[in-house]
Parts: structure tokens; sequence; C-alpha cells
């Protein structure tokens, strides 16, 4: 007889659940079983990890999917660094994430999409002095833009972006549906304090049209109006909008 320890966590990156497999045809041993529960939380702080436990006539993968077909479509690993290394990586916003999350609350043009994304930036940067995503702030000539977005939505020219998110996750404990771009942000480190300062900023920016936004972001002395040179498109750097933005709170 073997036994089983699988931790399982949603990569919503990939759209996919991926897994940590350990097992033994002794009994487990909890001293490993703790160090990795340790790891996971020095390197990725409380992720939502499922935790089961069975056992099956083998130590391979292919006992334990045929024991149970809920465990089918994971994607797995028995190397502890490599799945925390992937739990960890998940849990790094880009740009594209925090966009989407807007998109889903605020149907925005391509323009009023990219002042908000700026907005959530610099309210988060302001909070923490963590960087909410890793992109850098350009300035283009209508204001602070995110390259990589930019380049996604800029086919919607002025229109109001359509986007729907591809799925609704219940959490039926809770009667509660959430997306999955609300969940992306929630898992991630800073979770709880980045989805406040998107709230924050929609109740600050979102009735505004795209022409107030920029108006904003062009402010005399403003981090835009301080490095924007036409055809440039300089980095807006975190210490002006620090400095900047603390002034105006």
């Amino acid at each position: 007889m073997a036994f089983h320890f699988i931790a399982i966590v949603s990569h919503y990156a990939e759209g996919e659940r991926i897994g940590w497999h350990y097992a033994s045809e002794t009994k487990l041993d909890k001293e490993v079983i703790h160090e990795f529960l340790a790891k996971v939380k020095k390197k990725c702080g409380d992720v939502q990890l499922g935790i089961h436990k069975l056992s099956t006539d083998s130590v391979s993968w292919e006992s334990v999917v045929q024991r149970d077909a809920f465990f089918k479509d994971v994607i797995i690993t028995s190397d502890m660094e490599t799945f925390i290394e992937l739990v960890s990586q998940d849990q790094e916003l880009t740009a594209y994430d925090v966009a989407k999350f807007i998109l889903s609350v605020i149907p925005s043009s391509h323009l009023k999409l990219q002042k908000l994304l700026y907005f959530a930036y610099a309210e988060f940067l302001l909070r923490t002095g963590e960087k909410l995503f890793k992109e850098p702030i350009l300035a283009f000539k209508y204001g602070p833009v995110v390259e990589s977005v930019f380049h996604k939505y800029k086919v919607h020219g002025s229109s109001i972006i359509d986007y729907k998110e591809d799925e609704t996750i219940c959490i039926y404990a809770e009667d509660l549906a959430v997306t999955p771009s609300f969940m992306k942000i929630a898992s991630s480190e800073h979770g709880l304090t980045a989805l406040d300062c998107l709230l924050d900023v929609f109740e600050k920016y979102g009735r505004l049209s795209a022409r107030e936004l920029v108006d904003k972001t062009h402010q005399p002395g403003g981090p835009w109006d301080r490095v924007y040179k036409p055809g440039k498109n300089a980095v807006i750097t975190d210490d002006l909008i620090i400095q900047y933005h603390q002034v105006i709170q």
C-alpha cells in the first residue's frame, strides 16, 4: 500500500489547477509535510491550499487519478521548490490582470482604462511603497500608459471595450459569485490592499469621462507633465508619482 499527500491550488494565470504530490510506501513523514507548508507560507503567504490524503496500491500519480477522477486535470509536480515557485509567480499581478478587473466593473474606452490603471497604480504605491504591477508606466501623448495594455486594447479605438469574463467562480459557502479577475487580484501578495485601492479609485474616478481623466493626469507639474516629450514615451518613475500624489491626496 502507498500513502499520498496532495496540495492543490488554482493557477489563475494558466486557468489550471497545480499540485504538489508527496507519496511513500510507508507512513508519510510529518516533517516533510511541515517543511512544505512552512516554505509555502514563507514564500507565498496565506495561500488557500486544498489538502488531500489518500492511499492507493502504488506511489505513482497515475494510481491517484485512477482512484479519483477529481485529480485528472491537475498539473502535478513532486518537486517542492517547483510548486512553490509556480504559486509565487501566479501571485504577481500584471497590468493586464488589473485591466481585466477594471473592465469587469467599469465598462471603459481604451483611454479611460489607461487612466484608471494609472490612478490604481498610484494609489497602491502611496499606501504600500510597492508596485501594483511590474510593467513601467510611460508618458504617451494622452497621458500615462502601460504599453502592454495599450497594444492589447488599441484595436478598440475610442469605443467602449467589449469585455466579459470567461467564467464566474461561485463560492457556495458564502453564497457569492466572483469573477476570475477578482480572484486573481484577491489571491495576490497584497490582495486585500490592492482591491481596496481599486475600489477607492472606482469611487473617485469611475464616473469621470476619458477627457476629464486626461485633464487630471495632464496637470502642470504632475508626473506626466514633468517627463513627457513628444515621441519619447519616457518612463514615469515611482518617485515622481509619490512626490505628486502624496501632496494632492
